[in-house]
């Protein structure tokens, strides 16, 4: 993040008043979403006029399919889920989203809401009113980077999982998975080997793409086998050297180590 210039005592006491109705200057997640390449300064001059915080309850929805696009939304704090529903009561899980990540863009499109949003556990979103963001991105270069930005790594996130739908045996999906929220929560940094799964088994085998059954099954193969410790929603002990090093040698080899 740059440094703000600030050349003035006038621009100072600008900058100080905007800081203080901005809800981004100490966010701790700007380092990580959409406003992660704004200093300080822009920080405080521009995510005012279109950005609130709101905290959530484990089940509030966020928006629904058909819902006119109002905002897009970054998780400052907790776990969301999003899921595409049909009319009959099928649904799939198509992501789940964590602190920084982006979501609602699936509006954009058509003005509407393709997709359902839920959270998962209690936690704050930071609601991005989209009418002001489009008024900004024409005036705002930084702005407009910054959207783009989101937008590419959420499609690449989408690729990545598309991927692992496709190729990967049901033993590799769940071992991706648990790299992926292993990541994501500073793990391989850090050293951390726990996990508290926000979701649960019927909204993970529908993100997975797998039965209920085949889940269990899976995490009793990469249990047996050492990967990690299961216990209800929770995951410890987890060896992420050797989880990687199993996804390797099972793409080598194309399939399931048996």
């Amino acid at each position: 993040m740059r440094t703000p210039q600030l050349n003035s005592t006038q621009s100072l006491e600008v900058f100080k008043a905007q800081s203080i109705t901005s809800p981004c200057v100490s966010c701790l997640t700007k380092i990580s979403c959409l406003h992660n390449n704004l200093d300080v300064y822009e920080l405080a001059r521009l995510t005012a006029e279109y950005t609130h915080k709101f905290r959530v309850k484990a089940g509030d929805a966020i928006f629904h399919n058909g819902d006119p696009i109002q905002s897009i939304y970054t998780v400052s704090t907790g776990f969301l889920k999003l899921e595409f529903s049909l009319s009959n009561g099928q649904h799939q899980v198509t992501r789940f989203a964590s602190y920084g990540d982006l979501i609602g863009i699936d509006g954009m499109a058509d003005g509407r809401h393709h997709l359902d949003a839920y959270a998962l556990t209690d936690g704050v979103v930071c609601s991005l009113n989209y009418r002001r963001l489009q008024d900004l991105v024409q005036k705002e270069p930084v702005i407009q980077k910054s959207i783009e930005r989101a937008m590419s790594n959420e499609l690449n996130r989408t690729q990545e999982h598309l991927f692992s739908l496709g190729s990967h045996s049901v033993e590799e999906k769940l071992a991706y998975f648990i790299l992926e929220l292993l990541q994501k929560e500073g793990g391989f940094k850090s050293g951390l080997s726990y996990l508290h799964l926000p979701m649960n088994r019927v909204d993970l085998k529908s993100y997975l793409g797998i039965t209920v059954e085949s889940l269990s099954r899976a995490l009793t193969f990469l249990e047996e086998a050492k990967f990690f410790r299961v216990k209800n929603r929770e995951i410890s002990d987890i060896d992420y050297l050797k989880l990687i090093q199993f996804l390797e040698i099972t793409s080598e080899e194309g399939g399931r180590v048996n």
